[in-house]
């Protein structure tokens, strides 16, 4: 990865005014950090699709100027005045409700890897921590977990040909994408989460079916879980919480292999999704139904997840060999209590 231009300016909405940040006047530790964040935003981050509708506005002329390779000085100027313009207007609004804009610094680069072109424009905020020395509360980039918000433009043939956004929080900041960058989202929150639930179902765990049924079933209702619990789906969040550390029955089941598997559905599943977006249950409550086959007459049907699947069906096999589905079933056990008394009379 090059870094072939970088600006740093800080935005402070009270005075009405930014500065530029001379990285090289503070040391290793905040070119490290500076490098850890735009590695983070390029190599490690969910992001989401988005596009802009016209040329003209004003983030995106500017980016039309870096195409063109002008003042680069001029162009994150602009931007950052911008940012300040947007941040003063939203900040007005939410003061009604107690809740205010963290300050931090604005990152703008024009980085090449692979031969493509990415001009990144980052706001990195403050967090509050406890000062060692005299344990005062404080305020200040966070190194270890960085609170950010980004946006990376693909710059290919003289045009913008990729637009991803990143936000480390849950939920992408409107105020961000829609009044300072004037994007529209390429995949809607509705199709983004069809898509995803069922690229991970269809083209991951039905493989898993007939050489892998314990495995399957488990990471399922694991996947299951996630989808109804969260508000918000986040890929490197779901290999983490919702697959974690998953030990497999069979050891012939690599699950490193699986989660590389899954992380390239975004972009080569048939129908794309986006890497982070806001879950709409609605959309795959019925996705969620799970028919297994135990005979011809019967079938089982997971209609939800199920907490602690294995305390609730469990395999069992006789001891001459006979092998059977094992169900706790308050409900049902009395539709069948007659006639195992039937049997044993």
């Amino acid at each position: 990865m090059d870094i072939n231009k970088l600006k740093i300016f800080s935005i402070d909405i009270g005075q009405s005014k930014i500065e530029v940040i001379d990285h090289s006047q503070y040391g290793i530790d905040f070119n490290s950090y500076l490098l850890g964040l735009i590695e983070l935003i390029i190599k490690g981050g969910s992001g989401r699709s988005f596009r802009f509708d016209r040329e003209s506005t004003e983030v995106r002329a500017q980016i039309s100027r870096v195409i063109a390779e002008e003042d680069f000085n001029d162009i994150t100027q602009t931007i950052s005045a911008r940012l300040l313009s947007c941040e003063q207007v939203i900040s007005e609004k939410m003061a009604k409700l107690k809740v205010e804009i963290q300050k931090g610094i604005v990152v703008q680069a024009l980085i090449n890897e692979d031969g493509i072109d990415r001009f990144v424009i980052c706001k990195a905020e403050h967090n509050e921590f406890l000062n060692e020395v005299d344990f005062k509360k404080s305020k200040g980039l966070p190194i270890k977990k960085k609170v950010f918000k980004a946006v990376i433009c693909y710059l290919k043939s003289s045009t913008v040909q990729n637009v991803l956004v990143y936000d480390s929080n849950p939920n992408l900041s409107q105020y961000w994408w829609k009044d300072f960058l004037e994007l529209t989202k390429v995949y809607s929150d509705e199709d983004n989460t069809e898509n995803a639930f069922d690229a991970i179902d269809k083209n991951i765990f039905n493989k898993l079916k007939k050489e892998f049924p314990q495995d399957y079933t488990f990471l399922r209702n694991s996947t299951v879980r996630y989808f109804r619990a969260k508000d918000s789906f986040n890929m490197q969040d779901y290999l983490d919480e919702g697959l974690g550390e998953y030990k497999p029955y069979n050891e012939k089941l690599n699950i490193h292999d699986l989660k590389e598997k899954i992380k390239k559905l975004p972009t080569e599943s048939k129908n794309p999704f986006d890497e982070q977006f806001n879950i709409v249950k609605d959309k795959i409550k019925a996705r969620f139904i799970n028919k297994i086959h135990l005979t011809h007459q019967i079938d089982l049907v997971l209609k939800e997840d199920i907490f602690d699947l294995k305390s609730v069906v469990t395999a069992w096999k006789d001891t001459d060999g006979t092998k059977y589905v094992k169900i706790k079933s308050i409900e049902g056990y009395k539709y069948f209590d007659n006639l195992v008394n039937e049997k044993e009379q």
